[in-house]
């Protein structure tokens, strides 16, 4: 029974709607005990500020990242490594370059993969801070909340996710699988 229960929380994909249930709850969890929204972005700001320390960067200097040590930097580690060991309590490989049909169908060199998934991370980070905040603020939180504005933000994520993956289906794998 114990053991069934641990594979179910720990090793199996949850279903959408599981998923979609927690994250649901989270909002007026982050209410409760924060009196603030969910979002990541954030939390990788905390990290560049405890990188950079005093930076002429605006943003940075906001009263948002004046504790860079606050509980989005351990929102965010927390999602790394909950992603580490839930790989690791699945029995999947200590490292692998495998990222499922990306890299079953391209046979770019590791190095080009990097460079192509680091200019990604970049172009993320730069429509996040043009969006005045990342998909899981405008999308979870920020509809929550009934705000036109991430109302329409989340229309241009879906728009421009759905373009892009259009995009890289037909132009790098060659038409839809």
């Amino acid at each position: 029974m114990a053991d069934e229960l641990y594979r179910t929380v720990f090793v199996r994909t949850w279903p959408w709607w599981a998923g979609g249930v927690v994250i649901g709850l989270i909002v007026p969890a982050m209410y409760l005990l924060y009196n603030t929204g969910l979002g990541v972005s954030t939390g990788y700001g905390n990290v560049v500020k405890l990188l950079l320390g005093r930076t002429r960067l605006k943003w940075l200097n906001t009263e948002t990242f004046a504790d860079p040590w606050g509980w989005r930097l351990f929102f965010i580690s927390g999602m790394a490594v909950g992603g580490f060991l839930s790989a690791r309590l699945s029995g999947r490989p200590l490292f692998t370059t495998g990222m499922g049909v990306f890299t079953e169908t391209v046979s770019w060199p590791l190095a080009v993969q990097g460079l192509v998934f680091t200019f990604g991370g970049f172009l993320l980070a730069l429509g996040a801070r043009i969006a005045g905040g990342c998909t899981s603020g405008h999308s979870i939180h920020g509809i929550a909340n009934l705000k036109l504005a991430s109302m329409v933000t989340t229309a241009f994520f879906l728009l421009f996710g759905a373009v892009s993956t259009w995009l890289v289906r037909t132009l790098i794998f060659g038409g839809a699988r």
